[in-house]
């Protein structure tokens, strides 16, 4: 397939500004320690062979949307804000969000995005994890209706992938029905929203060195709960495909 017939794959970065990320910390994963740009580089390859040119965007530092036309696919990356922040870029993106809703075109939405998807276009409630901050590599629990979705498919009954998250969703009634995936006291941590958009409250984009750049930033004597291999590529393969 031609570049000129490649649809446009847009990865949306949100992962926080100034005061939360400091790219300089995360140059040993690409040049620039921006996650947009260390996204396209782990991801691309799964995007090509499903015929997307895959692109990106930070949010956070400025970068402008696309018209929500003119994209394909999108994946929503998950931030260190809390998504009820008054931020421009938040109500920006919501607005976005909206409009390219209406294309009934696919996007993955991760972490605060499924958080943000979950509660603003839906009906569940955002609320702190019982237990505190999960962090690490974690099984999953499949409901039926993940078992048999295209997101799973290939991954073993239990699939593991990372997570990074102390707030979690709580779906209403009407949107239990919609749940893909569980994890321990979180009941929706993957959701198929309808009309092609789906979210996960775990990380399937990420490896382990940057959670280790992160945590071990925060915490001298921090130790990884990050597994080196988690099913977060296959995942991400399965998504663009069934985008495609």
């Amino acid at each position: 397939m031609s570049a000129a017939q490649r649809k446009t794959a847009l990865f949306i970065s949100m992962l926080g500004e100034r005061e939360h990320f400091r790219p300089e910390e995360f140059r040993s994963l690409c040049a620039s320690g921006m996650e947009r740009d260390w996204i396209l580089e782990w991801h691309t390859p799964s995007a090509t062979r499903s015929g997307f040119e895959m692109c990106g965007v930070d949010i956070c530092r400025g970068d402008p949307l696309p018209a929500a036309q003119d994209v394909d696919s999108v994946i929503l990356g998950g931030t260190m804000h809390v998504i009820t922040e008054d931020r421009k870029w938040l109500h920006e993106l919501f607005d976005w969000l909206h409009d390219y809703r209406s294309t009934q075109r696919p996007l993955l939405a991760i972490c605060g995005g499924h958080q943000l998807l979950s509660t603003r276009f839906g009906s569940g409630e955002l609320t702190g994890r019982p237990d505190g901050t999960l962090s690490g590599t974690y099984e999953v629990q499949l409901t039926a209706a993940g078992r048999a979705h295209p997101l799973f498919h290939g991954l073993p009954d239990t699939p593991r992938f990372h997570f990074a998250n102390y707030l979690h969703v709580l779906p209403s009634e009407a949107a239990t029905m919609k749940v893909l995936a569980a994890q321990q006291d979180s009941p929706a941590i993957a959701l198929d929203h309808g009309n092609n958009w789906y979210s996960c409250q775990f990380h399937p984009e990420s490896r382990k060195g940057s959670w280790d750049i992160y945590y071990g930033a925060l915490d001298a004597g921090y130790m990884s709960a990050y597994a080196e291999h988690h099913d977060g590529q296959q995942f991400i393969s399965n998504f663009f495909q069934l985008s495609a």
